[in-house]
């Protein structure tokens, strides 16, 4: 391949996400607020598939909305989470400093990577092209708000280590997903069928 054409192939350390579920039941997470992001779709469809045992999806307008709704649920005895692209942030993070911050509430966040080339994969994100992948990880720096990596099988525990620091600080913890989560059967560049980004009809089918 030619050094200079930038790398389009599947990656290929994604993780489960059946595991990323498993984590979240682990914790006891209740509600998963949300406006869907592209990164996660696949995790949206583990979710969806045994409502009776999962955590409630709750899908919302802005992110705004999923921040404040998390922190109803909070105060009401639940224990809620919110799912959102790493734009999602950048949209919400007045509702970010007002509930996690200033309220002191232990808003756990899970945010996707969106944007994030292939060729960054395994580097840091830090070197990334694109500004938006760059400056999540910088944001949530300036906000005093920690947050762990999550990208290839072996980080899937940082949800649970996230969600739990939140918990114990009263304050704002977010897991960083830096790739496409992976679709079951779906094969990478490797054939090692450990998944890779959905297609368009995945998309549609996830949407529905």
């Amino acid at each position: 391949m030619n050094p200079d054409q930038q790398d389009t192939r599947p990656p290929t350390h994604q993780l489960d996400p059946e595991a990323v579920v498993r984590e979240l039941l682990d914790c006891g997470i209740t509600h998963v607020i949300t406006v869907p992001d592209y990164v996660m779709l696949s995790v949206y469809r583990a979710l969806e598939a045994k409502p009776a045992t999962h955590p409630q999806l709750i899908y919302t307008c802005t992110e705004d909305e999923a921040v404040t709704m998390a922190a109803g649920l909070h105060i009401g005895g639940a224990r809620p989470m919110v799912m959102m692209q790493n734009q999602g942030l950048y949209a919400s993070l007045n509702a970010v400093r007002a509930v996690g911050i200033d309220a002191r509430l232990p808003l756990f966040m899970m945010i996707g990577q969106f944007g994030r080339e292939y060729a960054n994969l395994g580097r840091s994100r830090q070197e990334s092209t694109r500004p938006l992948v760059r400056n999540c990880e910088r944001i949530l720096e300036a906000l005093d708000i920690p947050y762990f990596a999550c990208e290839r099988p072996e980080d899937v525990g940082n949800v649970s280590k996230a969600y739990r620091l939140s918990q114990e600080q009263q304050w704002p913890c977010a897991t960083l997903i830096g790739t496409y989560t992976a679709w079951p059967g779906a094969v990478t560049s490797d054939g090692d069928g450990a998944g890779g980004a959905p297609d368009a009809a995945q998309v549609h089918d996830a949407k529905r």
